[in-house]
């Protein structure tokens, strides 16, 4: 009954919303030197568990209006966020390894650099969820949502700037998905 809670261009600005923040908020934290990894992983895991889950909840938004297929704005925003805070997921996992291996070598921090090494922001099985989420968008009957699935699922095989860690199968996938700018995926 809630005409917001309806409305295409709210769900769109607020999936834009929330990640904007997260990765506002992401490339802040742990900048102090009190920052420790209890903070770093209850405000990664916030973002797994909720803001995540939510994007993979928005993928399914078939909203049909007057206007036409409105669910499909939801569901590319929510593909350009998920490709967002993957990059935040690898790039911050990157930094906390480094962090870890660092610490490594002082005994006072050797606590830090265990459990740093147990963190684990991106898995097996998101990525598993990632690129099955991907692919069924990228076989979608809207030529825009098919365009940007592929295009995301491109860039995440192949980015040279943050590579994407454990996507099971991912030389298969290279091969399906080749790391070429020509390939219309409309």
């Amino acid at each position: 009954d809630n005409n917001t809670l309806q409305d295409a261009e709210a769900r769109v600005n607020a999936i834009n919303g929330v990640v904007s923040v997260c990765e506002a908020l992401s490339g802040t934290i742990c900048e102090s030197s009190s920052c420790v990894l209890d903070d770093i992983t209850c405000f990664f895991l916030t973002i797994k568990e909720e803001v995540v889950q939510t994007l993979f909840k928005a993928l399914d938004d078939y909203t049909v209006d007057n206007r036409g297929d409105v669910g499909s704005w939801v569901r590319e925003a929510a593909m350009d966020g998920l490709e967002r805070c993957t990059y935040i997921f690898c790039e911050k996992q990157r930094l906390i390894k480094k962090a870890a291996v660092h610490c490594s070598s002082n005994t006072e921090d050797h606590d830090f650099a265990v459990e740093a090494n147990k963190f684990v922001l991106f898995d097996e099985d998101l990525a598993i969820k990632l690129v099955g989420s991907l692919a069924k968008q990228a076989v979608e009957k809207i030529d825009k949502v098919r365009s940007i699935a592929g295009a995301i699922l491109q860039r995440i095989l192949h980015n040279r700037r943050t590579f994407v860690q454990c996507i099971p199968h991912r030389d298969a996938l290279e091969q399906i998905i080749p790391n070429d700018s020509k390939i219309n995926w409309g």
